[in-house]
């Protein structure tokens, strides 16, 4: 069940006037150094009311707020806790009615579905009215009439040593518009380079009233400086400091920054030409261009490996100085370069090419024709001139530095990746052989230091070059409409695609190429495809992936049955499967024993973005399956499930067992990934309750904590 985001604390007290912007600043600036909540931050510095903050709460977390007045704990059912769990969890029992079994429970964080099954399972209740009380609220209350160890020495006051010397500081006068933008405490800082005083002492304010510290650098030292303390998160160059920036990059004395980079030539144009979010515009821009490239090129020319070109061109631009803008445009550059076609006998054809590999009568009017705010045909025609390496570089880039460097990069990266990085990775000592290959052109292809340059970059990526750019897969299916966008994005990985139109070649071919992985079509009706497996395997191990138009859970676990690796759905998982291909393949490259192993029948894992645990409980359930389920998430919780014929009889996830465990599980909600093996071995049942019936108490439960709009 898909919920809108739940509206932020903050915003809601600034919403209701109850706190200015100024004053949620500085709560979170004291809540980043010293930890707890901003709620009580607010109220201990005198900035909120308790009433106030739990109607905040009790519109955040949409249940009443605890009422002092009326509402207290019971002693009789704190005593019946275990010593020490209300102040851990947080929760005070205030009223249970046996003959409903009806539990009244304050809790700070109503969503906290650990806390709530813990009272439940000590208290046995069979459901829970809940209400929100405020942490300080709760600290008072409890330290009243918390028996033993739960009493505390006064409340947690949090002091910064500063407070007990500083008077009370004035707000400063903003007005507090409702709905108005509030300061971010993690929102990162903004680095502007500029000799002019007047500028950072203009736009400091306004920064830090939005909520984006602003640090200002007149020169190199002061921009190496500001760089190397961290906490930057964007680089603003003055127009009139663009040159010297991009020196000192050059030269060493101010880091390369791994931060957007944009120049600003005025703040009026800036602000007038902002009709929309540029990173968003841009963003449209290269999707579209991914779109355009994956139909564009010949159908009988080698696709290129767009992702790892631009990959490359993106971050030997920002280390080499280039501005945001200019490195923008080396990535559409590269999305804009056609392959050339294969050898032709007509005159047309070979000037296309002149001997580079692009289809330059294609690429540079395309590069024209979309009108980028940068010059990408002026760079494409210089790169094209590099790669004739017949230019003297130091008369090169005197006319325009930047447009050179550009060039320098596009065609560093491109001769690396089509001519000598390729093919010289597919032989022993291939890394060498390439790095040999473009020092071999320093001086002709760019200049030493961008070729330098490169080279480390190379060789922190290598790894993950040589597990992916060199793997050869295949994809089998007769229908290129559904395949199309799946088989492109792995060319554009720089993975190597062999198309088979049938199992019969598909299985045929694999003992001669080995590829690494085989992606099978699912047609949804024929026996073939689950068989493919073993038909694919027979001759050499090889994983097997399925690829389904059919998103049913009980479609997908047919083809689990059948032995696949996993299971995807087109057009959906297309990012999704190159990202779990390319986990597998790293893995299996580095000799990782954690590797994942071929599957046998029945045995499948998969992440709960790909299927919904209670689909998978309910699926296998109707399958009448015999199986062990092993889940875990990230953080490190794990948890087992047992089915036996389709029964559910054991589960545990850390101290919670039986349904509670269940409980648990379904609240990890998408946070989560299982592994299923068949079994004949069960341990002692520990629930007697129908599937049904304890998933739809889970998700009831769930549903009860979950926040809402």
């Amino acid at each position: 069940m898909n919920t809108p985001r739940p509206e932020r604390l903050d915003q809601i007290l600034i919403r209701l006037g109850f706190v200015t912007a100024a004053q949620v600043s500085a709560a979170l600036r004291k809540q980043q150094g010293l930890g707890g909540r901003l709620g009580s931050h607010l109220v201990y510095d005198g900035c909120l009311t308790e009433a106030q903050l739990a109607q905040a709460l009790a519109l955040q977390f949409d249940v009443p707020a605890f009422d002092p007045e009326r509402q207290q704990p019971s002693r009789e059912l704190m005593l019946r806790l275990p010593t020490g769990l209300a102040r851990r969890h947080l929760v005070l029992p205030l009223a249970f009615d046996a003959s409903s079994g009806v539990l009244s429970l304050a809790a700070v964080d109503p969503r906290d579905t650990t806390a709530l099954a813990e009272v439940r399972r000590w208290l046995s209740c069979s459901r829970l009215d809940l209400c929100v009380i405020a942490e300080v609220t709760f600290l008072r209350v409890l330290d009243a009439c918390a028996p033993g160890a739960d009493a505390l020495q006064g409340p947690l006051r949090m002091i910064e040593l500063p407070e007990l010397f500083e008077g009370a500081k004035a707000e400063p006068a903003a007005p507090d518009v409702p709905g108005g933008a509030s300061a971010d405490a993690d929102a990162p800082g903004v680095l502007l380079v500029s000799p002019r005083g007047f500028l950072p002492s203009f736009l400091t304010p306004v920064f830090e009233r939005e909520g984006r510290p602003l640090s200002a650098a007149a020169d190199a030292e002061e921009t190496a400086a500001c760089l190397k303390r961290g906490g930057i998160g964007h680089v603003l160059v003055a127009a009139e400091t663009a040159e010297a920036w991009r020196d000192w990059v050059r030269d060493g004395r101010v880091p390369a920054p791994r931060v957007p980079v944009t120049r600003l030539d005025s703040v009026s144009a800036t602000l007038l030409g902002a009709v929309a979010p540029y990173a968003a515009m841009y963003g449209s821009l290269l999707r579209a261009l991914r779109l355009h490239a994956g139909v564009r090129h010949d159908a009988h020319a080698m696709p290129l490996a767009h992702d790892l070109l631009c990959r490359d061109a993106r971050a030997l631009g920002e280390a080499v100085g280039l501005e945001r803008l200019a490195v923008d445009g080396l990535e559409a550059a590269v999305l804009l370069l056609v392959p050339a076609p294969p050898p032709a006998a007509d005159v047309a054809a070979l000037l296309a090419d002149d001997g580079t590999g692009i289809d330059w009568k294609r690429t540079l009017p395309d590069a024209a024709a979309i009108g980028f705010p940068w010059p990408l045909e002026g760079a494409l025609s210089a790169m094209r001139q590099l790669l004739g390496e017949r230019v003297n570089l130091d008369e090169f880039g005197r006319q325009d530095p930047i447009l050179a460097t550009a060039a320098e990069v596009l065609a560093v990266v491109w001769h690396h990746h089509q001519r000598g990085g390729r093919a010289a990775t597919d032989a022993q000592g291939g890394g060498l052989a390439a790095r040999a290959d473009l020092r071999a052109r320093s001086g002709r292809l760019a200049r030493t230091e961008i070729i330098e340059r490169y080279l480390a970059l190379i060789e922190r990526s290598e790894g993950e070059l040589l597990a992916t750019a060199n793997q050869q897969l295949m994809v089998v299916g007769d229908d290129p409409r559904a395949l199309r966008p799946f088989t492109s994005r792995l060319s554009h990985l720089g993975y190597r695609v062999v198309e088979v139109a049938t199992l019969e070649e598909a299985a045929a071919l694999c003992g001669r190429l080995s590829p690494a992985a085989v992606f099978v079509l699912d047609d949804g009706a024929t026996r073939e495809v689950m068989q493919a497996r073993e038909r694919l395997t027979a001759t050499a191990p090889v994983s097997v992936y399925a690829l389904s138009a059919n998103s049913e859970p009980s479609r997908m676990l047919t083809l689990f049955d059948a032995g696949f690796d996993d299971v995807f759905t087109l057009p959906r998982d297309v990012d999704l499967a190159a990202a779990r291909l390319r986990k597998a393949l790293r893995a299996a490259a580095a000799g990782d024993p954690a590797a994942p192993a071929p599957a046998r029948p029945g045995s499948f894992q998969a992440s709960f973005t790909a299927f919904a645990f209670t689909d998978l409980m309910q699926t296998l359930s109707q399958s009448l399956k015999s199986v062990r389920i092993d889940l875990a998430r990230p953080n490190g919780e794990q948890a087992v499930v047992y089915l036996d014929r389709g029964q559910l009889t054991h589960a545990a996830c850390g101290e919670l067992t039986g349904g509670w465990a269940v409980y648990r599980i379904i609240a990890w909600e998408d946070d989560g990934r299982f592994a299923v093996e068949p079994t004949t071995d069960f341990p002692e049942p520990n629930i007697g309750l129908p599937l049904e019936s304890v998933l739809m108490e889970g998700c009831r439960l769930l549903d009860e904590s979950r926040l809402k709009a």
